[in-house]
């Protein structure tokens, strides 16, 4: 609908004046003004108009009377009424006689713009789908598209959360085109990722993976351009090097406005073409992918540092007590035999894997006099030492990662039976992978020698374990850890 026509009707001119410049200058519409409501419904007796946008208290006739008016001429004409904020109540008491919505001065020019193209919109979609002298089936055809918009909107949303859960880039790489095809009926679709001039795809349907060259291809059209483009018929096909039957949409994948991968669908399965509002769609869902990588690829980044500032912080902790020094990874590796045999997940086992490493970084602020006393411990110096899980728990609890490895820090010394520290919690208060930590930190320790004690010996350290159960120790956690391989090799088979 080209220019469509308004008419504003308002007895202050300045208000008048300055909707129709605001509605002929900046949304392009054909504007006529009315100075009172009874040259309004003059003109709307005379014309035909697409909105007419009126004040409510005009002298003499009002927008009421105008609204009234303008209802018997075209009961369909979309009347728009215009109040003050003190009289927001007349301008209800209009849309239940009929008005299409209200403004209220002073108005906003994007709510006017935004207003007027809404209903024009409206107007436009109702003229489409309007079959001549069969209401009946126009409603039916209507309520059949917005179904279908209604189905295309609830599936994008559903991807619109897996991807949001896809934490891997890798995940996407092998999931996108499954997912779009969720949107799309096609024969045929690819992604692929750019690599030194080639398009490697990494996942497929109806295709065979492999490495394209971009060369002379669509997809030089895409990286060029920076934009989707939509190969028709007699093309050539980049997948199979034969020539394109059906239309071939092929949508870039950028990063800083480069692009990094595309996306192709083809074959649609009703042999037509991709429509405007299934190009926007299928555009909308590369964005919101792209998106996904890009964050990604920032976690992955923060989180890498991130986590070799804490491996330093580790490091620099073992190098000024060389009795611990590789403590961390030989506790890790036992939590992880443990973990095994438990039939932990897959995210338990990295919990530990990182928090096992962790779990003594609190000792960086323990006094080197006491960390490294070649005499048994005071009282003080003890409690001391066991400020390190505390110290451990502040140095993470800034951190917006490590949900799971923050407990191992502060409560590695927690005990089974509530005795422990530093919150004496009990039982299964105390996270499992805590007490798998917890338990494979004391064996360590008792077979690893200290300033003031050498170091027991394993059988003693296992003796200790089974005697601790369900006291110091999870029984669950021993008997497994007494099953582990690390175990068994040193021929203990106990407790099976």
């Amino acid at each position: 609908m080209n220019n469509p026509k308004v008419l504003i009707v308002d007895d202050d001119p300045m208000i008048r004046d300055a909707l129709a410049e605001i509605l002929s200058s900046i949304g392009g519409y054909n504007t006529e003004i009315a100075v009172n409501g009874s040259e309004g419904i003059k003109k709307i007796k005379d014309n035909k108009y697409d909105i007419v946008f009126t004040d409510l208290t005009m002298p003499n006739i009002t927008g009421m009377d105008l609204l009234k008016e303008a209802k018997k001429v075209n009961s369909d004409i979309p009347v728009v009424v215009i109040t003050g904020y003190s009289t927001i109540e007349n301008a209800v008491a209009a849309m239940r006689e009929g008005a299409y919505d209200f403004v209220t001065k002073p108005f906003k020019i994007e709510k006017v713009i935004s207003l007027a193209d809404k209903i024009i919109g409206e107007k436009q979609l109702l003229d489409a789908i309007t079959i001549k002298n069969d209401q009946k089936a126009s409603l039916e055809k209507l309520n059949a598209e917005l179904f279908s918009k209604l189905q295309e909107i609830s599936v994008f949303q559903t991807l619109s959360t897996e991807l949001d859960g896809l934490h891997s880039n890798r995940e996407i790489y092998e999931k996108i085109v499954g997912m779009v095809t969720r949107l799309f009926v096609v024969k045929e679709a690819s992604f692929g990722l750019i690599e030194n001039g080639t398009l490697k795809i990494k996942s497929s349907i109806g295709v065979k993976k492999g490495n394209i060259p971009i060369k002379s291809t669509l997809f030089e059209k895409v990286v060029s351009s920076k934009n989707y483009y939509i190969a028709k018929c007699g093309e050539i096909n980049p997948h199979t090097g034969t020539i394109i039957k059906t239309y071939f949409l092929s949508i870039p994948l950028s990063l800083n406005n480069e692009v990094f991968g595309i996306l192709n669908l083809a074959e649609k399965s009703d042999g037509l073409g991709f429509s405007e509002d299934e190009i926007y769609l299928a555009l909308n869902f590369a964005k919101k992918a792209a998106l996904r990588i890009e964050n990604n690829a920032l976690y992955d980044v923060l989180y890498n540092n991130l986590v070799s500032a804490l491996k330093s912080l580790v490091i620099t902790i073992e190098a000024r007590d060389p009795y611990t020094r590789h403590h961390s990874e030989r506790v890790t590796a036992y939590s992880l035999e443990i973990a095994e045999i438990m039939g932990l997940s897959e995210n338990d086992k990295e919990a530990i894997r990182f928090g096992g490493y962790l779990h003594d970084i609190g000792k960086i602020g323990v006094r080197d006099t006491v960390l490294l006393k070649p005499d048994r411990l005071t009282d003080e110096e003890i409690e001391e030492i066991r400020q390190h899980t505390v110290i451990g728990d502040n140095i993470m609890k800034p951190l917006k990662f490590f949900e799971k490895e923050k407990p191992i820090i502060r409560n590695h010394h927690e005990k089974f039976d509530g005795t422990g520290y530093p919150d004496g919690l009990k039982g299964e208060e105390i996270p499992l992978i805590v007490r798998i930590i917890a338990l494979a930190d004391s064996y360590d320790a008792m077979t690893s020698s200290r300033p003031y004690r050498k170091a027991r010996s394993h059988e003693y350290a296992l003796e200790e374990m089974v005697r601790c159960s369900n006291t110091q120790f999870d029984p669950e956690v021993v008997k497994a850890f007494l099953n582990t391989p690390c175990i068994k090799s040193k021929g203990i088979w106990i407790l099976n």
